[in-house]
């Protein structure tokens, strides 16, 4: 068995590499990730993203974890099923990890520990280089089938692909354009808006928040293309329950759902769109033009 320790020790310095991952690509690869539990009615997803050099992998963005064992675990090149993904750029499965001759037994250690057997790995590539890692696994000995190795496919492709669009400037080398401007004015008036008992003038200064919000971001592809990233479908149906008032629990029965799936659409809804809780998500969706 392979020395663990070593491992540990070599992990504290490679994992400051990716301490400061962007954003984008924290998004992406948790979109994946729940999309993951949620379609394919897996045990856990997680992702590893590739450091600096292209030799090794560190997991750190995890979902359905009962342990700690895989957080922050760094992944050779070639080592275990996620190196193997890697230097073979395409995905790899196994049914029984800790008995599988395929693959080495570096990691036979944390992944007993989490109590996993059926795993998949699935290389993210940007520009034709492995960038990252998606694994999906089962507590249990069965075959994970073609139609999910076909999801997590299309799941890697597609972070792929939102790494590899351009990066937009900083913030603050951005000059607010006049649509920007009205956002932000349709957001105030939103909040506004909350405040306002009265129904007549409620219902009136609704319309004109409509008006203007209209005027900023049409709906539709343009209006989305107005979000830092666009919503999922999931996501947007997520947040239209929520501006109907419904509490995670049931909007999690009328989803098919786990409440902490719900909370987690829910929280990339509010990074996505820069705000801080539901209802300014809510007001800022109205005003990109998403229908709620």
């Amino acid at each position: 068995m392979p020395d663990v320790t070593l491992k540990w020790r070599m992990s504290r310095e490679v994992v400051q590499m990716v301490a400061k991952v962007d954003d984008g690509w924290v998004d992406a690869v948790d979109n994946a990730l729940t999309t993951l539990l949620d379609r394919a009615k897996v045990d856990i997803a997680f992702g590893a993203r590739a450091v600096p050099g292209g030799d090794r992998l560190v997991i750190h963005r995890l979902r359905g974890a009962r342990t700690t064992a895989l957080q922050d675990l760094v992944v050779r090149n070639g080592a275990g099923l996620g190196g193997k993904a890697m230097m073979l750029k395409r995905p790899v499965t196994v049914t029984d990890y800790v008995r599988a001759p395929e693959i080495s037994h570096h990691y036979d250690q944390p992944v007993s520990r989490e109590g996993l057997h059926s795993i998949m790995a699935v290389p993210v590539l940007t520009a034709g280089q492995v960038t990252g890692v998606l694994y999906a696994g089962l507590r249990q000995r069965l075959e994970l089938g073609e139609r999910m190795q076909r999801l997590a496919m299309g799941l890697a492709g597609e972070v792929g692909r939102r790494l590899a669009a351009p990066p937009r400037p900083p913030a603050a080398l951005q000059t607010p354009s006049a649509d920007a401007r009205l956002r932000d004015a349709c957001r105030e008036l939103g909040s506004i808006i909350e405040r306002v008992r009265d129904p007549a003038v409620r219902a009136d200064l609704e319309a004109l928040r409509r008006r203007l919000a209209a005027g900023a971001a049409p709906s539709g592809p343009r209006g989305a293309a107005l979000s830092r990233t666009p919503l999922s479908p999931r996501e947007q149906e997520a947040l239209a329950h929520a501006a109907a008032g419904l509490p995670n629990v049931e909007i999690a029965a009328r989803m098919g759902l786990s409440p902490g799936t719900v909370k987690a659409y829910l929280r990339s809804v509010m990074r996505k769109l820069g705000t801080r809780n539901r209802i300014e998500a809510v007001n800022a969706a109205r005003a990109l033009g998403y229908p709620l």
